[in-house]
């Protein structure tokens, strides 16, 4: 199975997103966290948020998408 970590965007799911982004942010708060992991995992957060953003973007057009057939369509 592939890392999440080192997933693409293509090949992470939502779910293991969120889940990466619910570690990094209890390690962020560790206030003893060396200032140059602390980059690397703000960058990294940045990213799966941006991930994130665009699956439910595209959740949300298959959705519509989908009702909107719905209300076109004929009845049975």
């Amino acid at each position: 199975m592939t890392d999440p970590a080192k997933a693409s965007p293509d090949e992470i799911g939502y779910a293991d997103a969120v889940a990466e982004l619910d570690d990094i942010l209890a390690q962020l708060d560790d206030d003893g966290i060396d200032i140059d992991v602390l980059s690397e995992l703000v960058e990294r957060a940045a990213h799966l948020i941006t991930v994130c953003r665009g699956r439910i973007s595209a959740a949300q057009q298959r959705v519509a998408g989908i009702v909107e057939t719905l209300e076109t369509s004929e009845p049975y």
